[in-house]
């Protein structure tokens, strides 16, 4: 199916997890409450929460009563730092096809990758943590992008 914006499973499951996460400040929260909520893989979803340990965007407290937070205030968490803490430098391709220079005199589709990859990267830059909230949550939607 065609869709507007394609984020790898990776980068997806952060950004739900953190939205999981920060709906709950109050209490640690376990991998496997997060997977089952998510109906996500446990060892996929423990692998993106060590990465957003390492970046400090997550706490976590060992344990059998153990789980993760917020190392941070939710409005302090950009989307560009989730999606970085697990894909790297964010890189956008203005080539459908990936490549650094268009074959072409000019692109086909003209300026408009530019400006997607633009708007994309103003709104992850620009939105927190703290403007996920419910934004997130499983819908009944079947519209692409939406």
């Amino acid at each position: 199916m065609l869709t507007c914006l394609k984020l790898t499973d990776a980068a997806a499951l952060a950004l739900h997890s953190v939205d999981y996460i920060s709906a709950h400040p109050d209490r640690l929260i376990s991998n496997q409450e997060i997977a089952d909520n998510l109906e996500a893989s446990t060892h996929h979803l423990a692998k993106v929460h060590q990465w957003l340990v390492r970046a400090g965007i997550l706490m976590a407290v060992r344990g059998p009563h153990g789980g993760f937070r917020l190392a941070r205030d939710a409005k302090d968490i950009r989307l560009i730092d989730v999606i970085e803490a697990v894909e790297g430098p964010y890189l956008p391709s203005n080539c459908l096809l990936g490549r650094s220079d268009c074959l072409r005199e000019s692109c086909i589709l003209g300026e408009l990758t530019k400006e997607i990859n633009r708007k994309v990267l103003s709104f992850f830059m620009e939105k927190t943590a703290a403007d996920l909230h419910g934004s997130l949550e499983p819908s009944n939607s079947t519209t692409p992008c939406g």
